[in-house]
């Protein structure tokens, strides 16, 4: 379904998308910890490399949840690319990042995500050292008191397998949402979750398969799907010095590839 902002929740709530995230919804009522029912629930959304649906994922997920009457806060943990707040239309100039290094208070960085029930609270200017920040009582704490004022809080978190920023965030969180986007995601980037929820280091994981497309296989396209705008070759695009380099010269070395060696194909 083409749409051209992350928002398909909010401005399309009868779509088949929208029906995709209320059975998310439902489906999370049954891996929560015994503890957690009966007071705020967090949840992380990560995923193993960037462009695997993670922010579109957390977008949809807290509509479906303040549709629902519920008071939901977004919080844009991904303090080293941040991206909620194109879809909103609100200027990251104040959010996290600024409330972490105490510039600010911890109500000036929630704001109106322009419908009942959804708050947002930005990932703020990026900082130079984001895992520090994250790491810090003062995150813990402001986490903390988010549970005391909202229902649920969803958690956008840059991808795990690229740093480890989402390994800190998930010891905040009830359950944890891992994103698998068909086509994109290689299986040996599972391993690497496979073997943290192995040694107890993430609860409560759930994968969410994104993307799914059958057309290939059977000649018509089911479930849903949403295009992101993100290369093959740029996993880790934004999250380290080097990346934009090495994006580059891997599209040189694709294009020689295709021209000197017979048979090789983007």
């Amino acid at each position: 379904m083409d749409h051209p902002t992350n928002l398909i929740v909010k401005d399309k709530p009868k779509s088949t998308i929208a029906e995709s995230f209320r059975g998310i919804r439902s489906s999370l009522h049954f891996i929560y910890d015994q503890e957690s029912l009966h007071g705020s629930r967090t949840i992380m959304v990560t995923s193993s490399v960037s462009g695997e649906g993670k922010t579109f994922t957390s977008i949809n997920l807290a509509t479906v949840f303040a549709l629902s009457g519920k008071r939901t806060l977004l919080v844009g943990m991904d303090l080293r690319k941040p991206k909620i707040f194109d879809d909103f239309g609100i200027v990251n100039d104040l959010g996290v990042s600024n409330y972490l290094v105490n510039d600010c208070s911890l109500n000036e960085i929630i704001r109106s995500a322009g419908m009942e029930n959804l708050d947002i609270a930005l990932s703020g200017p990026v900082p130079p050292n984001p895992s520090e920040l994250i790491m810090s009582k003062r995150a813990a704490d402001m986490i903390e008191q988010f549970k005391k004022d909202y229902d649920y809080i969803i958690l956008d978190t840059p991808p795990l397998g690229l740093v480890a920023d989402a390994m800190e965030i998930a010891k905040h969180a009830d359950a944890s949402l891992y994103m698998v986007r068909q086509g994109y995601t290689k299986k040996p980037m599972l391993d690497v979750v496979n073997e943290k929820y192995n040694r107890k280091e993430i609860k409560s994981l759930s994968f969410v398969f994104n993307y799914f497309n059958e057309r290939g296989k059977y000649g018509y396209g089911y479930g849903y799907g949403y295009g992101y705008g993100y290369g093959y070759g740029a996993y880790g695009n934004g999250y380290h010095e080097n990346d934009e380099k090495y994006g580059l010269l891997h599209r040189i070395k694709t294009i020689l590839k295709k021209i000197f060696i017979p048979g090789v194909k983007s």
